[in-house]
């Protein structure tokens, strides 16, 4: 969950970025919504925003970058306009004893570009923890934008999920051919029933003559099976798939650090 200073900053610089007219409707929905009497406006005003807001990519300094990552870990992975922030601000405007029903009940409804908001926007409630549910179910979206909004650049997962919804997210980025290395601390949710859930899947696939994503090493590396470094010692390599697998057979290789999964993430 943000904290309330954390939610401070961020609004005040999320309003920095909107021009008078734009800004003047902004504070009114949100101070709408805030009231819990009127606070299912919410669903108009989130829908309404592109009428009044423009779709701008929002210009962010080097400073502001460092707060905002502070704040949302992952923040700068992904581009946010000014209909993103207004429509977070509207999120954050909400009474926590109802933006869950509120919230919940609009994802029914949603768009997808508003799906994408809402998943992008949860982390930073006070009550993140609380959606956990709807972001497990989330994962199960075959719309590539929505499923990004969850696992790119998000800190939501690795923070909420249990771990059997983490693991299926993961798994479900490499059917989705999605890559890995922008999941935000996705080293701190390796696990051994992941490990085996992706070797099964690399037998799977190099069975029917298929290959994988390298990336799906880094999360199997440590948990390496005898039947895996068997097939492993059956096939040949070639490229950055080669030196991965040279690299993560040898014991505790001193290369195998984010910043290494990451080069391979971007070369792949």
């Amino acid at each position: 969950m943000s904290s309330l200073k954390e939610q401070t900053q961020f609004t005040n610089l999320a309003k920095s970025k909107f021009n008078p007219k734009e800004l003047d409707w902004v504070l009114s929905k949100t101070a709408i919504v805030s009231n819990v009497e009127t606070s299912k406006k919410f669903n108009m005003f989130f829908s309404l925003t592109p009428r009044f807001v423009s779709n701008e990519i929002i210009t962010w300094s080097p400073e502001e970058i460092k707060t905002l990552k502070n704040i949302y870990p992952g923040f700068s992975l992904t581009q946010w306009n000014k209909q993103d922030l207004t429509r977070i601000l509207l999120m954050l405007a909400l009474a926590p004893s109802v933006n869950k029903s509120i919230i919940e009940a609009f994802f029914e409804i949603a768009e997808m570009k508003e799906q994408v908001v809402l998943y992008k926007g949860l982390y930073l409630l006070e009550n993140a923890s609380e959606f956990s549910n709807q972001v497990a179910e989330g994962i199960r979206t075959n719309m590539v934008n929505v499923f990004d909004a969850i696992a790119s650049g998000n800190p939501f997962a690795q923070k909420y999920l249990d771990d059997e919804a983490w693991n299926q997210l993961i798994l479900k980025s490499f059917f989705m051919d999605r890559p890995l290395y922008t999941i935000q601390n996705i080293d701190q949710g390796k696990n051994e029933d992941l490990a085996n859930m992706l070797q099964d899947y690399v037998k799977e696939r190099w069975a029917a003559g298929r290959q994988v994503s390298i990336e799906i090493w880094r999360m199997i590396v440590g948990y390496l099976r005898d039947d895996l470094k068997q097939l492993i010692s059956e096939r040949s390599f070639e490229g950055l798939e080669k030196e991965v697998i040279d690299t993560i057979t040898q014991q505790n290789s001193p290369s195998l650090n984010s910043e290494y999964w990451e080069r391979i993430g971007k070369t792949e």
